[in-house]
């Protein structure tokens, strides 16, 4: 009778019970790595596991609910709490570390597979190659087998985080190593950068990034005005026997200082590192898709082992087969800390055997770091996971959509230039110009001007990001100014031209001067393109016009309604032997109206005079009268699409 009676009372106190054991046995699992051998303690080994132990600390304590020690916010305190704990502990004799303490993983795929999917991350299936290759035909392998679907079995995790509950199991930190140099330059970068970083941290639930060190290098190991603004470790910059003048070559250099120290186990509790760069802007928080065996990388179409020159020196450098090199560099880049130690050695080393190498610092030119860095990978079977969402690099040449492509980090490496009225420049400095190389002397100045309205997304994202750093960093945006982006286009155009006789010379071309240099274009609102580049026009009298091209050099036409030809007198310092000359309609182009030209069409009318533009990047490409298009491989013709506003159909090199 009295156990019937006290079964209700059991089953009451049975929830009670589970949740005692539960956090008896979280208890249990995250001290069970800790045993009391005092002996071994002070043996020595166990100080030489204090990087693995402060690791351990902090991964499980982000996989465990600390919503009642501190907000998420703080959860970088909580960890670090944790490892003040352990190292106390450790200076007191009594603890010691073991790293047999994880339960031994199946071998059965189906299991990994499933224990992925759940969200545990401690073990991975080998690296799997991929059924697709990259653009330039090079191998890609993956962390698991569905990397590249639209639910990857490694990001489940983050699918299963909720507002304002605990973090699912499965993060896998990781420290941002930013690698940076004592200038102006990279100063001005890397608070910008800095600034997104704490932000994407900070409203990121569940962020992976929970470490930050930026790795400087300088002149006798000197601190800059950044040290007491963000967690740094400085180191003497590489002498100028190994750079050769290359100074990027510090950054495997500052790795391999930085490794041989002991800074930099006290900071890095974390298993995995993110190597970073000064002009990187992140968009989104950076899941960690790396595995002990896996980097994840970029692809840099620029360095492909594929074209002939790279092969020869890649061949050189690697025994095997240079088609299995991949064309990544060693930032962004993410990779497990025993990987990085691995790789840095002979990264370094053959960054400076490259730069010392005639062909190949001829043939690498700018990439010939990163070069070095993926031929030690190749060298060592270190693959990775090339994965190109992870950031994008937008450019004059190549305006990529930011939304379409989502990436993680907008790599400002290249400028993007604009005319003013929104027409992207290519080879030449816009009369809109965001490119960072203008403000190597100084800080862009805050409030910097909007794109040109039709400018595309990535130019609005760049600008906005700048924009949004600076004026939150407030009194820290410090430095001495320069110009806006209106100010560095080495020749601007001269403004709004109108007339008869304007109308009729930017409506007519291609020119050739002296029946051999070709094509000068002339071009609404003063712009001008010529065989040495861009420049400007003006008009100075009836027939005539200035030309700014590094001289002034002025044209006499013909005719004021129908040029055909001019005569040309210039100042000293043109481009040409000759101070003076002629020049003419190209003869190889048909000035008689194409077939189905409709000189009232919206578009068409719209089109006339206006550019330079570029097709694919190359430039330059002219919409003219009578329906003739100018283009980089001869000549082609345009006419409006009937029924539409807004829409041409162009032909040229036999394709519509």
């Amino acid at each position: 009778a009295m156990a019937s009676s006290l079964r209700p009372v059991l089953l009451l106190l049975l929830p009670f019970f589970l949740i005692a054991l539960l956090h008896h046995l979280r208890f249990t699992l995250f001290y069970n790595s800790i045993s009391t051998d005092v002996g071994r303690s002070r043996s020595g080994g166990l100080h030489r596991q204090m990087p693995q132990v402060r690791a351990r600390a902090a991964a499980e304590t982000l996989t465990e609910d600390v919503q009642d020690e501190a907000p998420r916010a703080s959860i970088g305190d909580v960890v670090a709490h944790r490892i003040q704990a352990v190292d106390s502990a450790v200076a007191d004799g009594d603890v010691n570390f073991s790293l047999n303490g994880e339960d031994a993983a199946s071998d059965s795929p189906a299991l990994r597979q499933a224990a992925i999917a759940n969200g545990d991350t401690r073990e991975y299936p080998k690296p799997t190659l991929s059924s697709k290759r990259l653009l330039d035909g090079s191998e890609n392998w993956l962390p698991v087998p569905n990397a590249e679907s639209d639910s990857p079995d490694d990001l489940a995790w983050r699918r299963r985080i909720r507002p304002n509950e605990p973090c699912p199991p499965g993060r896998r930190p990781f420290h941002v190593i930013l690698t940076a140099q004592a200038s102006v330059y990279q100063e001005w970068q890397t608070k910008i950068m800095y600034y997104h970083f704490k932000k994407m941290q900070k409203n990121s639930v569940c962020t992976e990034m929970t470490g930050f060190t930026r790795l400087l290098a300088s002149r006798g190991a000197q601190p800059d005005g950044l040290v007491d603004s963000m967690p740094t470790i400085i180191v003497e910059q590489a002498s100028r026997e190994a750079t050769r003048g290359f100074q990027v070559i510090n950054r495997p250099w500052t790795m391999s200082e930085m490794l041989k120290g002991d800074a930099w186990r006290a900071r890095v509790v974390e298993d995995y590192v993110f190597v970073a760069e000064t002009d990187h802007l992140i968009l989104k928080d950076i899941p960690n898709r790396a595995t002990p065996e896996l980097n994840v990388a970029f692809f840099f179409p620029y360095m492909s082992p594929v074209p002939r020159e790279q092969a020869e020196v890649v061949k050189r450098y690697f025994s095997g087969d240079h088609l299995t090199v991949q064309p990544v560099g060693p930032s962004p880049a993410l990779m497990h800390v025993e990987t990085l130690k691995k790789v840095t050695p002979l990264w370094l080393d053959l960054s400076v055997k490259l730069k010392a190498d005639r062909q190949a610092d001829a043939v690498f030119g700018w990439v010939l770091e990163m070069w070095g860095y993926s031929l030690a990978c190749a060298n060592l079977g270190i693959k990775h996971f090339v994965w190109q969402q992870l950031q994008i690099e937008p450019s004059a040449t190549w305006h990529q959509n930011v939304s379409a492509e989502d990436p993680y980090i907008y790599h400002y490496t290249f400028g993007v230039e604009y005319s003013l009225d929104g027409i992207p420049v290519v080879g030449a400095v816009g009369e809109w110009s965001l490119d960072k190389r203008h403000y190597f002397g100084g800080y862009p100045p805050k409030n910097l001007e909007p794109p040109p309205e039709c400018a595309l997304e990535c130019a609005f994202v760049w600008w906005r990001m700048f924009n949004e750093a600076t004026e939150a960093l407030g009194d820290e945006w410090n430095g001495h100014t320069l110009g806006g982006l209106t100010s560095f286009a080495r020749a601007q155009g001269s403004g709004e031209l109108s007339g008869p006789f304007v109308d009729a010379i930017v409506s007519s071309g291609p020119w050739v001067i002296n029946g051999e240099h070709k094509p000068l274009l002339f071009f609404v609102r003063g712009r001008l393109h010529s065989p040495w580049g861009m420049g400007s026009w003006r008009v100075v009298g009836t027939k005539r016009v200035a030309l700014s091209l590094c001289a002034t050099v002025e044209l006499e036409f013909d005719s004021e309604s129908a040029p055909s030809k001019f005569s040309y007198t210039a100042a000293e310092g043109f481009t040409v032997r000759k101070r003076s000359g002629a020049g003419a309609l190209d003869s190889a182009y048909v000035r008689a109206p194409v077939d189905g030209w409709d000189a009232s069409h919206p578009a068409a009318k719209a089109l006339i005079g206006t550019g330079p533009w570029a097709w694919a990047g190359i430039s330059p490409m002219a919409f003219l009268a009578n329906g003739v298009l100018v283009s980089p491989w001869g000549e082609g013709s345009y006419v409006g699409v009937a029924g539409s506003e807004d829409t041409v159909r162009v032909t040229f090199v036999g394709a519509k």
